[in-house]
């Protein structure tokens, strides 16, 4: 299996990988847990209904899962953020071959990234309490 690769900071972490399985979710847990700065024993992670999040062996380090309704991609930030994505980076956009695909997916991800505030507004569904 190829190395994913893994974009973190003391309070975030993006992987890109060639595939999702059950081995590359851990390795993104394992690597997220070197590098993230944890400041409580506790932190929730909240996740779709994806069969690799569910594996019985996964080891959490300080992640506590917790799982989104089945079927509810209004709830989930990471289909916002693909939406907006698709939108700006691939919206009538053709690339040649595959390596250009990557760098303008590199670009949107990196986009993502570099505007933290931009994507928290895409991200948030409202206040809660």
């Amino acid at each position: 299996m190829a190395r994913p690769l893994l974009i973190a900071d003391p309070e975030n972490a993006t992987i890109e990988a060639s595939h999702s399985d059950s081995a590359t979710y851990q390795a993104f847990l394992d690597e997220a847990d070197k590098s993230i700065s944890f400041q409580r024993t506790t932190n929730i992670l909240i996740m779709d209904n994806a069969s690799w999040h569910k594996r019985k062996t996964t080891h959490w380090h300080n992640w506590q899962p917790m799982y989104l309704p089945p079927y509810s991609p209004d709830l989930n930030p990471i289909e916002r953020i693909w939406l907006t994505m698709k939108a700006r980076w691939f919206n009538n956009h053709v690339c040649k071959n595959e390596e250009k695909l990557l760098e303008r997916l590199d670009q949107a991800i990196l986009d993502v990234i570099d505007n933290p505030e931009k994507t928290q507004q895409t991200t948030a569904i409202g206040t809660l309490f």
